[in-house]
């Protein structure tokens, strides 16, 4: 079954209806179980969303070739801890996308 424009804006507007700024603090668990994908912050993280919900693989495996999608490490964790980072975040189950906030 496709997906028709309709059900695509719906989609749409449900991801960007639920991301949010969250502390990491409040992710380590979502980490400790493997689940948290960071976002490049040269990507539109609701397009990701879209992207891992329409199971589009070649364009995920482009973003991870040029590390623009990657699970979450131990250096992202000891970063966002130590600096006490809010992160955007949206839940695409089973993964938690998050995204550093522009820093301008």
């Amino acid at each position: 079954m496709t997906e028709t424009q309709d059900d695509t804006l719906n989609t749409r507007e449900h991801y960007e209806r639920e991301a949010a700024q969250i502390s990491f603090l409040e992710l380590q668990k979502h980490f400790a179980k493997g689940i948290l994908i960071e976002v490049s912050s040269d990507l539109n993280l609701i397009d990701v969303a879209m992207a891992m919900h329409r199971d589009d693989v070649s364009v995920i495996e482009q973003w991870m070739n040029n590390q623009q999608l990657v699970r979450a490490h131990d250096e992202h964790a000891s970063k966002w801890h130590a600096e006490q980072t809010r992160l955007m975040a949206v839940t695409v189950a089973p993964w938690v996308l998050v995204q550093e906030p522009n820093r301008s």
